[in-house]
């Protein structure tokens, strides 16, 4: 079985100092990355999400497969490397292993998030609050029509992601 470094072998490295930006929120840039070293911080509307680290993980996987522009800013933590894969929408359709690793990805995040929803849910059913409402989020999850996403919030005060 083939690991995704050996896979990703074939693009460029790219070297980036602790602290550069490597995908700006908000930018199209149709790159897909994978670390080979370092770690890197996930940070969306100001707020850090999540560190990012390992070898093999891939950065920019959401834009490129929904061809669209970055949701979060991703700054290394420390001095990394990482394997550039330009024109990445493409290369997501023409390489099915790559395809088949960044949707593995996507499924393995979306199943967290999924358990974590029925926790919350499980937790706060009888509290008559919004948290109560986790059925219905993961009833609209789970039912989006592909053609009809948008990214933001539908309220008027929380600003568009």
């Amino acid at each position: 079985m083939t690991t995704i470094l050996e896979m990703c072998s074939r693009w460029p490295v790219l070297r980036i100092a602790k602290g550069e930006t490597l995908i700006e929120e908000g930018a199209r840039s149709d790159r897909l990355f994978v670390i080979r070293t370092g770690a890197f911080d996930v940070v969306r509307g100001g707020i850090r999400i999540v560190q990012i680290n390992g070898a093999g993980a891939f950065l920019g996987e959401m834009s490129a497969v929904l061809e669209s522009a970055s949701t979060a800013n991703v700054v290394a933590a420390e001095d990394s490397t990482v394997h550039v894969i330009e024109g990445a929408s493409a290369a997501v359709k023409a390489h099915p292993e790559l395809t088949h690793a960044v949707a593995r990805l996507l499924a393995q995040r979306l199943s967290a998030i999924t358990a974590y929803l029925v926790d919350i849910k499980r937790q706060y059913a009888d509290s008559n609050t919004h948290l109560a409402l986790m059925d219905q989020v993961l009833a609209n999850v789970i039912a989006m029509n592909p053609n009809a996403s948008r990214l933001g919030s539908e309220r008027d005060d929380v600003p568009d992601y």
